[in-house]
């Protein structure tokens, strides 16, 4: 009996021995595994703190990070409610906003669609695709803005062989009026000895060999059933209208209210036509008791004309009247046959000043080359359209319009 009680309590000694052992086993390596844990890669080994207690502060939202061993701390990135990220902004508007600069160092960006843009240049190889459209349904903002405010803007260049740089068309309109193509204002003048800047500067191409091209080329709108009653005009100017050089037309007119019926009619007159640059000048003059009176002209008269004209016509009475003394000082005399009779007079002059003497019209001028067999108004010779002066001069720019026209007017069916 005494062997089994010793057997036990020495049995239950080691339990206890074994017990304190494993105790003090595992509070050594809970000691260790307290001052280091362990990630191991193929390079380095990352310590953690576990055991000691976490300090720093942070704002709702924002994403924290370590700002020392630690303590945290907040990031530069936000998350709001609605899962959209800021990076640099406490207030994201999207999916991802960042403000400042964001730059890709490789790889470009990939967009829905599966094209990566790795440059911002724009050029056939790579970068942007070409061609660029650019579709937005915006009201109150444009599509596409430039703003450079050191210098140009946009500068747009056509390809070699003759292209177009730029075409642009106003958007169509199930009521009135339909887009305009093109508006362009001058830019605002600061301080007293501002000038306005010019709304739209245009230039023609220069030639080496033939005619320069044509600074603005612009055609009237026509109507459906191309009825010229209705066509628009190719240029309207509200405002005065300068033009340094000479200008030709078809024909021309004063175009008013008319001073009867200003409400309902206009009023037309035609321009005087003369072969030469010719000046007119008029008046009324009575003589005096012998029968003469003396005709005062602006004092620049004699400089800018030559080769004189004269009418006279007498008023009111039978009398005879003549040119005593041709003009001389700028004056000339007249001479009645009997006193005290009024005299209707007028004169021209043919300009012969700096501008007239070096811009001659020319009142006879063949057609250069290209344009002979050509007409300006071919469908009053019963010629078709492709017989124009414009085709002699620009046949891709009119075979364009042409077709734009016939998209947009479809000649009527004839019935069967």
């Amino acid at each position: 009996m005494r062997n089994k009680i010793r057997f036990t309590l020495i049995a239950l000694m080691w339990a206890v021995v074994l017990l304190e052992a494993y105790a003090m086993m595992a509070r050594a390596q809970s000691t260790a595994g307290s001052k280091q844990v362990g990630v191991r890669n193929n390079r380095t080994v990352q310590t953690v703190t576990t055991n000691a207690d976490l300090t720093g502060g942070g704002t709702e939202g924002q994403i924290p990070k370590w700002t020392g061993a630690a303590t945290l701390g907040d990031s530069v990135i936000r998350e709001d409610k609605f899962g959209r990220i800021g990076i640099g902004t406490a207030a994201p508007t999207s999916k991802l906003t960042v403000h400042g600069m964001i730059e890709t160092t490789l790889g470009g960006i990939k967009f829905p669609d599966g094209t990566v843009q790795t440059t911002a240049a724009l050029s056939g190889g790579g970068g942007v695709s070409i061609p660029l459209l650019l579709n937005g349904d915006v009201f109150l903002a444009p599509v596409l803005k430039v703003t450079n405010l050191s210098g140009v803007g946009a500068e747009i260049t056509g390809g070699l062989g003759g292209k177009t740089g730029l075409v642009v068309v106003g958007g169509l309109n199930l009521g009135s009026p339909a887009g305009i193509g093109i508006t362009a204002s001058g830019g605002g003048a600061l301080g007293p000895g501002g000038i306005g800047g010019i709304g739209m500067f245009v230039s023609g191409g220069t030639s080496e060999l033939n005619t320069g091209g044509i600074a603005i080329y612009a055609q009237r709108g026509t109507r459906k059933d191309v009825n010229p009653a209705f066509d628009g005009y190719a240029g309207y100017f509200s405002g005065n209208v300068q033009i340094t050089g000479n200008l030709a037309k078809g024909g021309g007119s004063f175009k008013i209210d008319h001073p009867l019926d200003p409400e309902n009619k206009y009023l037309y007159h035609s321009f005087i036509e003369s072969p030469d640059m010719m000046n007119i000048y008029n008046g009324n003059i009575t003589t005096d008791a012998s029968g003469q009176a003396v005709v005062e002209l602006p004092s620049y008269f004699e400089a800018l004309n030559r080769d004189f004209r004269y009418q006279l016509s007498v008023i009111g009475t039978f009398a005879q009247a003549i040119v005593a003394e041709e003009i001389s000082n700028n004056r000339f005399t007249i001479k009645t046959s009997a006193p005290g009779v009024k005299v209707s007079w007028q004169v021209t002059g043919v300009r012969q000043d700096a501008y007239a003497n070096k811009h001659r019209i020319p009142v006879e001028e063949l057609k250069n080359e290209n344009e002979r067999g050509h007409y300006l108004y071919p469908e009053l010779f019963n010629q078709p359209e492709e017989k124009s002066i414009e085709w002699a001069n620009h046949p891709e720019l009119m075979q364009r319009l042409k077709e734009q026209r016939e998209q947009t007017n479809p000649k009527p069916r004839r019935n069967q």
